[in-house]
């Protein structure tokens, strides 16, 4: 989409049929943020260089990096089973800091000096594991699991300390450049996901006989339509008494939120400060969605927001819950101990990749609700959540 008029080239006649359809406006749409993307994935690919520019103490002092790791030898590593090959949680492990104890302290004081909590990762991240200096990047994974004195993860491939340590003394010629205590940096691995995902989801809204009709939505700014559904519903005696009964907890505001996207054609925006109850909002107009017979695909740019959604539900809900996500990123603890009010399965996709997909339904009783989440943002995320 460069401002260039090809006749005479190979592929002009490609670069026209691919291309001519768009207006000069769209041309520069797509130009800005494909020139933004570019500039966030330089930014990343300047934080996976540090990996082999860094040393891990160094890396550490800038909260993305946990140095002098061991392994703890009385967690058992876990080997958990998969029908797909390479799939990233394999196995598990629980890291400390070499020779550190975090003294006793009140709560508020958790993240002294020396915890682990003092960075910048938390519990989600994906991680890569390396042994200084000369084994880089010799598995990948997530962190499970994350307290001030010790951090678990989830990796692709068995970390076997003896085995490391006769691969770091063959690299160094023989010599016993380790004791028989193997340490561990795990650095955040920022490009994990990269930008791969939102370049796609970007160019899919110019291809010739695409989805013309988000192109007008999102880019072209058309207006959304909404029209007068929700008088319509009230007045229903089949959908009116359960609307009425979801809506009344909710005050003024939250109410005409709840009308406004019941209303929808297109698509409606919540916005409100923290604390003015988006997520109550969010999570009547699922139940009433599904009371219409509706199946809810509920997504977000994190894990916890979509999590914070189905617990609000547990009280509520009386349908099935599908939970799609990579199962070392849910806030599984949470949705497991309420799983027999909620009704919820869940489907890890880190074992499945590729194989669910937006358009799919999936239901027990003929009315569902759908809660993926995903790593990157998407055309299909909802609002912000407090």
């Amino acid at each position: 989409m460069e401002r260039v008029e090809d006749t005479c080239s190979e592929i002009h006649e490609l670069y026209e049929r691919k291309t001519g359809h768009l207006t000069e406006s769209q041309c520069e749409f797509f130009r800005k943020w494909e020139a933004l993307i570019s500039l966030e994935e330089h930014d990343l690919v300047r934080f996976k260089k540090e990996l082999w520019t860094m040393g891990a103490e160094e890396r550490e002092s800038h909260g993305r990096c946990f140095s002098s790791m061991v392994m703890d030898q009385t967690y058992q590593p876990i080997r958990l089973e998969s029908d797909v090959p390479g799939k990233i949680h394999s196995f598990s492990y629980r890291f400390t800091k070499r020779d550190f104890h975090l003294p006793a302290l009140p709560k508020s004081d958790l993240q002294a000096s020396g915890s682990l909590l003092n960075g910048h990762m938390s519990v989600g991240d994906a991680i890569v594991v390396s042994v200084e200096p000369d084994l880089i990047a010799i598995s990948i994974g997530y962190i499970t699991g994350l307290t001030p004195e010790e951090v678990i993860i989830g990796v692709d491939h068995k970390l076997d300390p003896q085995d490391i340590n006769e691969r770091t003394r063959a690299k160094s010629g023989g010599g016993a450049l380790y004791d028989d205590t193997v340490e561990f940096r795990i650095d955040k691995d920022e490009m994990f996901t990269g930008m791969g995902k939102i370049r796609y989801n970007l160019a899919h809204l110019f291809y010739a006989h695409g989805d013309t009709r988000r192109l007008e939505l999102v880019v072209d700014l058309r207006a959304p339509v909404f029209n007068k559904q929700y008088d319509k519903l009230l007045d229903s005696p089949q959908y009116g008494p359960t609307l009425l009964e979801t809506a009344k907890p909710l005050n003024s505001s939250q109410n005409l939120a709840m009308e406004k996207v019941l209303n929808a054609e297109d698509y409606a925006l919540i916005l409100g400060m923290p604390g003015t109850g988006k997520t109550t909002v969010i999570t009547a107009l699922i139940k009433a969605l599904v009371d219409l017979g509706k199946t809810v695909f509920l997504t977000s740019y994190t894990h916890s927001a979509v999590d914070t959604i189905l617990l609000k539900l547990k009280d509520t809900a009386d349908f099935g819950i599908l939970r799609v996500g990579n199962m070392d990123k849910v806030r599984w603890d949470g949705v497991r101990s309420r799983t027999s009010d909620l009704n919820v399965r869940a489907i890890d996709t880190s074992r499945r990749p590729s194989v669910y997909s937006v358009g799919e339904e999936h239901s027990y009783d003929g009315r569902a609700a759908r809660a993926p989440s995903y790593d990157s943002p998407s055309c299909c995320d909802d609002v912000p959540l407090d």
